[in-house]
């Protein structure tokens, strides 16, 4: 359990654990009196040091590897921030309680039982991790409910819940959106003030919350949603949408679009909005949320004579139902320096940290490589649901799962062209047409692919001539070089590169996905392919406010983050950058810089060492960045958007 506390997990910290555990049992035994609480075990001989000599040779026993140092490695020793490791085991510690305890009756008993059994996992961690894993295995509907709804049907965590929630002028429940094909949806109605500042109010944000297509209604998100409401001061409307496997694809998106439709016609009078000015709309939508979200935006632009949002806010969302193990050549391209994934990198092919300094990599095995390569070196790369398969939060079984109760008995999707499934593989004149999209996701997350993926085709569908003209000077770049390419693998250059920590040259605007600084002279001897170059931050950007699309990566995190908002300290702090975008959207004050890139306003003051790591953005959120990616997966970041 230290471990779960200091936040890392260390055999080394085990090892002490273990061994402290002997050591104050071994000057416990030696008093002569029995310890309070072991009395009325003095009068029967040595049993209580028989006793605690026993229990203190089991732990001994189960932790001699670490004790021996023959431990196996830690796959998430690398893997999340110390606070987020936290955050997850008291989750998981959670998740086991409620599990253990669900099939009790009364409630009274088992909200109880469920806390006890949660305490008892928060100590004996593995076995939480164990329970987890099994019933993650073949997870069930009701399963994901009682893990998702926890917070707000147990009354201690609800309790614990509104000790760290905004406290709000107004909270209402109102139903809406009633369509020929849908019922009516109940919304929750967030304002930070007096009625009259509701009535007057011209800002609305429509939130669609996250649970996985099949749980959480708004309630699971007030913390955050509060917050919003505080930060902007507009009305936050957040849709409590129809779940599945009761009301499969496409229910929810038809449901949450009839709200929109109807907020829109009425110019929010059907929420108790006066005057004649119009609303302004900015669309929200996290985890799978997103997704719907996105389908709702899809059919806005399909439809005549409606109005569309000032702008849409994604976090974490869901953009790819199809949930494989490959990604494409052309897939791999755009994420080359973002989330370059080489796992030759490393001694394990499915290792996703830094390569530890005694294991050689794959990479350094390699005896031929072939010269007859088509175009630039693109390496084999698995997709973030399958590299990140170890996640605490979403793992590939229940991605599968939810995906399989949200279809429904509908006919079989063509994942590859239903663009309300999978948003990502929308047509481009829909995309093209999207307003100002804002990402946001975490690092390690299994769906990071798709907040990269679906920002990067929004982009190109907005700068077609642009995209055009980079491809084809890029073909002229990589092409006959294979042969280049190979002999670049070999130099001394590529070894710097790959075996030293990535920094920004000061001097310089370019970035690397190999990391030191090189001069001018070995820059041009090097001949480095193109699409192995990272982003210039000194690039003008074009000034078209439709084209405005910024992305986020939030450095050690996984997915549900704002989730954690009573845990996590760094939920609070995306949940004030979140309501910073939202305003800027809502009082059309964004515009494209540097800030906007995924390495989000980067500071490395020229006194500091060049090889520190923690980066942080203005809202003290630390992002993604070439300087702190050392610690991660040994690459640098480039901006999916250049």
């Amino acid at each position: 359990m230290l471990d779960h506390i200091l936040g890392k997990p260390s055999a080394n910290v085990r090892r002490v654990q273990a061994l402290g555990t002997a050591l104050v049992t071994l000057l416990v035994t030696r008093r002569k009196r029995a310890p309070w609480g072991l009395g009325w075990l003095e009068r029967r001989s040595s049993l209580w040091k028989t006793l605690l000599g026993w229990w203190t040779l089991l732990y001994l026993l189960r932790h001699m590897d670490d004790v021996l140092g023959l431990h196996a490695p830690e796959p998430l020793r690398e893997y999340y921030s110390r606070s987020f490791y936290r955050a997850t085991w008291v989750f998981t510690a959670l998740d086991a309680g409620f599990w253990t305890a669900m099939s009790v009756r009364p409630k009274w008993l088992r909200d109880t039982l469920s806390l006890v059994f949660s305490a008892y996992y928060l100590v004996c961690t593995n076995r939480a991790v164990e329970k987890v894993r099994k019933v993650r295995a073949l997870v069930t509907i009701e399963h994901l409910r009682v893990s998702w709804n926890k917070g707000v049907e147990n009354p201690v965590l609800r309790f614990v819940r509104k000790l760290h929630q905004p406290q709000l002028g107004i909270v209402r429940n109102i139903m809406l959106g009633e369509s020929e094909s849908t019922e009516r949806a109940r919304c929750v109605v967030m304002f930070d003030g007096s009625e009259e500042e509701f009535r007057a109010c011209r800002m609305v944000v429509l939130d669609v919350p996250g649970g996985g297509f099949v749980s959480m209604a708004p309630e699971s998100h007030t913390e955050y949603l509060a917050a919003w409401a505080q930060r902007t001061k507009a009305i936050v409307v957040s849709v409590d949408y129809a779940k599945a496997p009761e009301y499969p694809f496409p229910y929810a998106i038809d449901q949450c679009f009839a709200v929109y439709r109807e907020l829109e016609l009425t110019n929010g009078q059907c929420i108790g909005l006066e005057g004649t000015e119009r609303v302004r709309f900015v669309l929200a939508g996290d985890s799978a949320g997103g997704n719907i979200a996105a389908g709702v935006q899809f059919r806005i632009l399909e439809s005549e004579g409606l109005r569309g949002p000032a702008g849409i806010v994604f976090v974490y969302g869901c953009f790819n139902v199809d949930v494989r193990a490959w990604m494409t050549r052309n897939e791999t391209r755009v994420l080359l320096g973002t989330e370059a994934r080489d796992h030759l990198h490393h001694a394990s092919p499915l290792a996703v940290a830094k390569p530890t300094r005694h294991a050689g990599s794959l990479d350094a095995r390699v005896r031929v490589v072939s010269g007859d390569q088509p175009s630039a070196y693109v390496p084999l790369t698995m997709t973030s649901s399958f590299t990140y398969f170890n996640d605490q939060v979403l793992t590939p079984e229940m991605m599968r799962a939810m995906v399989i109760m949200y279809v429904g008995p509908n006919a079989r999707p063509d994942f590859r062209t239903d663009y309300y499934l999978s948003p990502v593989v929308a047509p481009d004149h829909l995309l093209a047409r999207f307003p100002p999209t804002y990402f946001l996701c975490g690092e390690k997350d299994p769906m990071v692919d798709d907040t990269v993926l679906f920002a990067s085709r929004i982009r190109n569908a907005k700068q077609p001539n642009k995209d055009a003209a980079n491809d084809s000077n890029a073909q002229a770049d990589v092409s006959g070089r294979s042969d280049r390419y190979c002999a670049y693998r070999g130099s001394a250059l590529y070894r710097r590169r790959h075996s030293q920590p990535r920094v920004r040259n000061s001097s310089s605007k370019r970035f690397y996905i190999g990391s030191t600084d090189v001069s001018e002279d070995e820059d041009r001897a090097s001949n480095v392919p193109r699409a192995l170059r990272m982003t210039q931050f000194g690039e003008p950007q074009p000034q078209n406010s439709d084209a405005v699309i910024k992305v986020k990566l939030v450095a050690g995190m996984s997915h549900g983050f704002l989730q954690m908002y009573s845990l996590l300290p760094e939920a609070r702090k995306v949940a004030a950058m979140c309501g910073e975008w939202l305003d800027e959207l809502l009082h059309d004050a964004h515009s494209i810089s540097p800030y906007s890139r995924c390495a989000s306003e980067v500071r490395i003051p020229p006194s500091s060492d060049k090889l520190a790591i923690n980066v942080m953005d203005r809202y003290g959120v630390e992002i993604v960045s070439a300087a702190n990616m050392v610690r991660r997966r040994g690459h640098g970041l480039a901006d999916p958007l250049s």
